[in-house]
């Protein structure tokens, strides 16, 4: 497999938005498991992984983490709430341009797609699947592989090194993702970034580490192209 190029995304606020179905399901999930409602709180999503996030409201609510039975069972019944609520929602929908440029980039034989998501694998699956985007990802790195983003890439790359048969450069692997946590994590790893202002970010979220590339969304196949290229900097943004 003649590989030149890997394209790592994120997914949340980077290909699409539940509006909120992993907070509905959780709590849903927790409250079945703990008899206690509402345990999202004040719990902010943003950076963090969904290991993460469970361990904050665990050692919030209960003074502990889970075992490793409990955490089995959460995440086992998360992941039916959560297939039940995606399916059901109004408020899910693609980020602007996301299948035209997955199918523009899926036709291209030195393109390879991963993920790289804080989510659980099958919470992926369940939330690109409603897109009909799933296919478009040959594998990727999940929560369910690390605890930390870099992590997640590592486990993105390797899988992708694995099918196509050989080491991809660092410096032939972006990072597509919409926080300055997604551009962090590929910074520690050495890869390149594509950053875009989905889901209310601003350029000025991303001074304390900026990417390589800034685009407001991924809707124009040919800037995303232009950033492959290295066409395209942060000087030239077009809004």
């Amino acid at each position: 497999m003649t590989t030149k190029m890997l394209l790592i995304f994120d997914i949340d606020g980077t290909l699409l938005l539940t509006g909120g179905c992993g907070k509905v399901a959780l709590e849903k999930a927790f409250e079945e498991m703990f008899g206690i409602a509402d345990c999202w709180g004040d719990t902010v999503p943003h950076g963090k992984t969904d290991p993460a996030i469970i361990d904050a409201i665990c050692e919030r609510l209960l003074g502990r983490r889970l075992t490793g039975d409990e955490n089995r069972l959460l995440r086992d019944r998360y992941h039916e709430l959560l297939r039940a609520e995606v399916a059901i929602t109004d408020q899910y929908r693609l980020m602007p341009g996301i299948t035209e440029l997955l199918e523009h980039l899926s036709r291209r034989e030195e393109i390879f797609l991963a993920l790289g998501t804080g989510n659980f694998e099958l919470a992926s699956r369940i939330k690109l699947e409603r897109g009909g985007i799933y296919h478009y990802f040959k594998c990727g790195g999940f929560a369910s592989d690390a605890g930390e983003r870099p992590g997640i890439l590592r486990h993105a790359i390797r899988r992708a090194e694995k099918i196509t048969g050989s080491p991809i450069p660092k410096e032939c692997i972006y990072v597509i993702g919409d926080t300055i946590h997604d551009v962090r994590a590929a910074k520690t790893v050495g890869l390149r970034t594509i950053a875009v202002l989905t889901n209310h970010s601003q350029k000025e979220d991303f001074r304390g580490s900026p990417p390589d590339h800034l685009l407001k969304d991924l809707s124009h196949i040919p800037a995303f192209m232009a950033c492959l290229d290295g066409l395209y900097s942060l000087k030239r943004i077009p809004f």
